[in-house]
């Protein structure tokens, strides 16, 4: 994780002083490498003292040697592909770093993860005329997963990445049915505009996506997508997406056990429907199954 990154992810923990002195690096942090301490404390409105303080909060002994991080966090961001891969890795390496930047996305989670939302989104989308789902670009498919793992229980579910359909939903919408915008920095300004007309129609609005953004301040009910852990308006989202997908689990299987044995039994007969497209094991092949030791 480069500096830039960490910063961002531990910036809650900081003190109240610290955290201008980060919101500075992380508004323009080309202009914070070139920067010297009295500069950086003055733009932050914090003394040089708090500035040194910042540097060691976030693991560097001084502020050169922050400058130094931040050079070579900007260097990097010359690759498209993934932070955490670097030029030259093997293929062991990359699975070994892909797998353990999920790890740790996941436990990050764990600990994030606010229960109140979860259980607010599950009561909202229960009692749901519809569910419209709304995901652009990334997000897209997202949308598409969400909607495949919602429909099963019997709630009338649609998802949507055109921006025109969105609108037009949005604008069809009711104050009984449930409309759910995914959206990793809840900054695309084509996004914002359908959360306004959603909530013009008086849904029910449910966006994950960053809870600083300006898309989050329109929602009812917003759930982090993970957006803190990647920068990506640089990087193709990977960590995130492994985030937003786990949340969808998370949400399918609660609603499912709010519904109780209706959704069981829903869910079963989705299932069955299913059957007849798949061709039997033929009965050479389950008599070498039975015939191993």
């Amino acid at each position: 994780m480069n500096i830039l990154h960490l910063i961002k992810v531990q910036r809650d923990q900081l003190s109240k002083a610290e955290a201008k002195v980060a919101d500075e690096i992380l508004a323009a942090p080309e202009e914070a490498m070139n920067m010297a301490t009295a500069e950086l404390a003055s733009r932050a409105g914090v003394s040089d003292p708090m500035v040194s303080r910042f540097c060691r909060s976030v693991s560097c002994n001084s502020f050169p040697e922050l400058k130094v991080q931040l050079a070579k966090a900007l260097a990097h961001r010359a690759s498209f592909i993934s932070e955490a891969v670097s030029k030259g890795d093997t293929a062991h390496t990359v699975i070994e770093k892909r797998i353990n930047a999920n790890q740790a996305a996941l436990e990050y989670l764990r600990s994030h993860l606010d229960t109140q939302s979860i259980d607010a989104a599950v009561k909202a989308m229960s009692g749901a005329r519809q569910i419209i789902i709304a995901g652009m670009g990334g997000a897209a498919a997202i949308a598409k997963d969400a909607q495949h793992k919602l429909f099963r229980l019997g709630i009338p579910t649609v998802a949507y990445d055109d921006h025109l359909m969105m609108r037009m939903a949005a604008a069809g919408a009711s104050s009984k049915d449930c409309f759910l915008i995914f959206s990793v920095t809840g900054r695309t300004n084509a996004m914002i505009e359908i959360a306004e007309l959603a909530k013009q129609s008086q849904v029910t609005l449910i966006t994950i996506t960053n809870p600083d953004s300006p898309l989050a301040k329109l929602a009812d009910i917003t759930i982090t997508s993970g957006d803190e852990l990647e920068d990506t308006t640089i990087y193709v989202p990977m960590t995130t997406r492994i985030i937003i997908l786990t949340i969808i689990d998370i949400i399918a299987t609660a609603l499912a056990l709010a519904q109780g044995p209706a959704a069981e039994a829903q869910l079963t007969k989705v299932k069955h429907s299913l059957d007849t497209t798949k061709r039997k094991a033929s009965a050479e092949r389950k008599t070498s199954k039975n015939s191993k030791p």
